[in-house]
């Protein structure tokens, strides 16, 4: 059986003022290197450890990673996996987060976005590609929101894709070899709040 702690990467510019990202391979900010090694000095705090660091490719997810293990002081190499990437937003990429996104993104309008299903099969799929590969292996699997909201819209009734989730949201599922179950969702390891 594998735990996965999927995290949602830390703030960048664009989480600060609300805008967009979806592919975009935008950096952290100050705030977000900070917020990503707390989370790392939480880990250490709550005697968390994982065996392997997976995160998606672009730059906030695999920063955001760097930065936890330099807090764990457990730098170690980091595995890219291109399946964990964010949602692909279409023409909303870039845009402001408003009443007109999430009425949008809700009703699956925007003009080339990626579906809900078209997202939720990737996200498993990559998923259980990853435990296949590891199996039996406590994973910190850093990468996106709505990649998050994929996972947690199919195992928690009340999670929906307009729910917030808090940059560096720690959320813990398990695989057994044939089905996620998830266990805590949007902790919030900068408010020590328990895993």
């Amino acid at each position: 059986m594998n735990e996965i702690i999927l995290m949602r990467h830390a703030q960048t510019e664009a989480n600060k003022n609300f805008i967009v990202q979806g592919r975009m391979d935008n950096p952290l900010n100050e705030d977000g290197l900070k917020q990503a090694f707390q989370t790392g000095l939480y880990f250490v705090k709550n005697k968390i450890t994982f065996d392997m660091v997976i995160s998606s490719p672009l730059k906030r997810a695999y920063t955001t990673a760097k930065m936890v293990t330099k807090g764990m002081l457990n730098i170690r190499p980091i595995v890219m996996d291109k399946g964990l990437i964010e949602r692909n937003f279409g023409d909303y990429d870039g845009k402001e987060i408003n009443d007109d996104y999430y009425y949008l993104i809700h009703r699956g309008l925007v003009p080339n976005m990626e579906t809900n299903d078209e997202l939720e099969k990737r996200v498993c799929d990559a998923l259980i590609d990853i435990c296949h590969k590891y199996p039996d292996k406590k994973l910190l699997v850093v990468t996106h929101s709505h990649v998050i909201k994929a996972i947690l819209t199919k195992h928690v009734s009340e999670f929906k894709y307009t729910s917030r989730l808090y940059n560096c949201c720690l959320n813990k599922i398990f695989f057994d070899g044939e089905s996620f179950k998830v266990e805590s969702y949007n902790v919030n390891p900068l408010k020590n709040e328990a895993l």
